[in-house]
């Protein structure tokens, strides 16, 4: 199919977001050109400047489209989960480990620093709004004490960090193939873990969703 054909229905934009995708994994936010991403897509310089005026138009839009996959990924998560404040919280990081593994290129250039400073205002309030929900999921966990009493944003900091370091582990490979079943378990592990504390407890504990088994300490 040329090259004219392929873009004829108007997913050239589309085709350029992918490809600025792939150039941000090999060479950063600042390292690519827009020459590149048109070589990478298979057209013309000039046909960049149909969609974006310049290069940091197209990390903004790049930037939004990791912003609007990952927050669909993970509401949908959360629509499908019990009505449970700790289970809605697991469901988000789940889906985190989860589109990670299924959309590599996107959680990469999520991961590289500044991208996010692209972010186009509107796509910026989405994704604090989905913030601002997981707060009140916190708050409704400690308020009905199934979420431990740790300061709300230690939480908020703690859960990301370990699920995001899960989710970069099986993207570098340093767990070796992981399919989506696999990313699956993983994630429920770590949430298992998160969810369960390191703080020795003296009767057994199993989590349901992970099969995680916890031995209670003898007193």
């Amino acid at each position: 199919m040329s090259t004219k054909k392929a873009y004829h229905h108007g997913n050239l934009r589309e085709a350029l977001i992918a490809a600025a995708l792939k150039e941000i994994a090999k060479s950063g936010p600042d390292g690519f050109s827009l020459r590149e991403v048109a070589r990478r897509a298979g057209v013309s310089a000039p046909a960049v400047y149909r969609h974006f005026a310049d290069k940091e138009q197209l990390l903004a839009a790049v930037a939004a489209e990791c912003s609007q996959r990952i927050g669909a990924a993970m509401a949908e998560a959360v629509a499908t989960a019990p009505d449970d404040p700790l289970e809605r919280f697991r469901a988000r990081s789940i889906a985190y480990v989860q589109f990670a593994v299924s959309h590599p290129e996107h959680f990469r250039a999520m991961s590289v620093p500044n991208l996010w400073d692209r972010l186009p205002a509107e796509a910026r309030a989405a994704s604090e709004a989905a913030q601002e929900l997981q707060r009140a999921d916190v708050v409704r966990g400690q308020e009905d004490g199934t979420i431990a009493m740790f300061p709300i944003d230690d939480i908020l900091l703690a859960a990301p960090a370990a699920v995001h370091g899960i989710a970069a582990f099986t993207v570098e490979g340093r767990l070796g193939d992981v399919d989506a079943k696999r990313a699956t378990e993983l994630a429920n592990m770590i949430t298992a873990v998160l969810a369960a504390g390191l703080v020795p407890r003296a009767e057994p504990f199993t989590d349901e969703r992970s099969g995680v088994k916890l031995k209670g300490n003898k007193r």
